[in-house]
């Protein structure tokens, strides 16, 4: 199940970069979270556990960083960036997030890392890449969404374009990440060196098919359709009497649904509506006729009705109703952990099975939890040398 088991990396992120180092850990590398001695920035960034705000009680820091190491490093600091160096020669990647030319200003540039390890594999996470015009922009997440060409087709077509929950484009991006930097793993076993591995999130969004299949194609520029399918009929979300389910209607579900739906209009018989294209051109008529059928079931009736006679069709859960669903209970995604403050609470695993083994979640460290293990085990350091780092808040 450890497949990386033997490598390790630097996590240098910030948000934009953090998702990258969790899934390389999922994977089985070793992962040391470098943090300023005053904490990452993401262990001050919500939702709290118990609504009260601490640094170890961030459960997006607990989530992303779940499993790594935490050592504290103060990289302003001329020794710090020296330690930092050291532990460079040892490891195989480093992940880092930082607005472009912020590691050469800090001596710590690619040209520098690589006289130290010429085998490092270094990832770089920004909004726009270290090079062209717009390398120095800032680039939260929803610049990123809205920068890639999402955004601007999601929505309500009446409406003006919507964000995604969460941050998707950093999550995505990363993704990107840790493929790019398992490819130069694997090319630095063929060949020797390391690479410089350089992900944008403006790019990460954009190779989506809005961008790949349309535009770039035909030019043809996509519009915001709700949650109604651009090209399939009827294709939407429907309300039912306790909530919605998503129903998936091409050209073979589609007299399976007529059977199915004993009282549609008479109309729909007609051979002319087996066509998507003449079903989604009247998709606001349909969508109204088949809401008042879908009302009449539970979601969970719905669905039963739907899928055991072979047409697409699920629930829209909430996250409890997704916990509890008996597909993702029996697969165990959700599994539980023990963090000394955060009490024992259930993580979602990586979803990946390797041979139907999952890697079982861990909790995130605490601030500074394996600084001088780390110093002491790698640089060989002495416990009262790295007592006197942190008497000079170094570490």
């Amino acid at each position: 199940m450890l497949l990386l088991d033997g490598y390790t990396a630097l996590d240098l992120t910030d948000l934009r970069g953090q998702f990258c180092g969790k899934v390389l850990r999922d994977l089985g590398m070793q992962v040391i979270k470098v943090e300023p001695p005053g904490g990452d920035p993401v262990r001050r960034i919500g939702p709290f556990a118990h609504d009260r705000p601490h640094l170890e009680s961030s459960l997006r820091f607990a989530y992303l960083n779940a499993g790594k190491q935490s050592l504290t490093l103060d990289l302003a600091h001329p020794e710090g960036r020296d330690l930092l160096l050291r532990l460079v020669e040892q490891v195989d990647v480093l992940v880092e997030s930082f607005a472009p030319g912020t590691l050469e200003r800090l001596g710590l540039g690619e040209a520098t890392l690589r006289a130290r390890n010429p085998r490092l594999v270094l990832t770089s996470v920004t909004g726009f890449g270290q090079t062209g015009p717009h390398r120095d922009y800032v680039c939260p997440d929803l610049v990123g969404l809205a920068v890639g060409g999402l955004m601007n087709i999601s929505g309500d077509p009446a409406l003006p374009p919507v964000n995604a929950p969460e941050t998707q484009s950093f999550y995505f991006t990363c993704v990107y990440a840790a493929l790019g930097t398992l490819l130069s793993l694997w090319r630095r076993e063929q060949a020797g060196e390391g690479h410089r591995v350089d992900v944008a999130v403006q790019e990460a969004i954009a190779s989506q098919e809005h961008m790949v299949r349309t535009f770039g194609f035909d030019h043809e520029v996509m519009t915001r359709h709700g949650s109604q399918h651009e090209h399939v009929a009827p294709a939407n979300i429907f309300p039912t009497k306790d909530g919605y389910v998503y129903l998936f209607v091409s050209l073979p579900h589609w007299r399976l649904l007529l059977k199915l739906w004993d009282d549609h209009p008479p109309q729909l018989d007609d051979k002319e509506w087996e066509a998507n294209h003449v079903r989604r051109a009247a998709s606001d008529w349909l969508n109204e006729q088949l809401s008042l059928f879908t009302r009449r079931y539970t979601s969970a009736e719905f669905v039963r009705l739907m899928q055991e006679n072979g047409v697409p069709s699920l629930p829209v859960n909430s996250p409890g109703e997704f916990a509890r669903d008996e597909q993702v209970q029996f697969r165990k995604l959700f599994q539980t952990t023990v963090h000394p403050l955060l009490g024992e609470y259930a993580q979602v695993a990586f979803p990946v099975l390797m041979d139907g083994e999952r890697v079982p979640p861990a909790p995130p460290p605490l601030l500074g939890e394996h600084t001088q293990a780390v110093l002491a085990e790698r640089l060989g350091l002495t416990p009262f040398e790295v007592e006197l780092l942190f008497a000079q808040a170094i570490v």
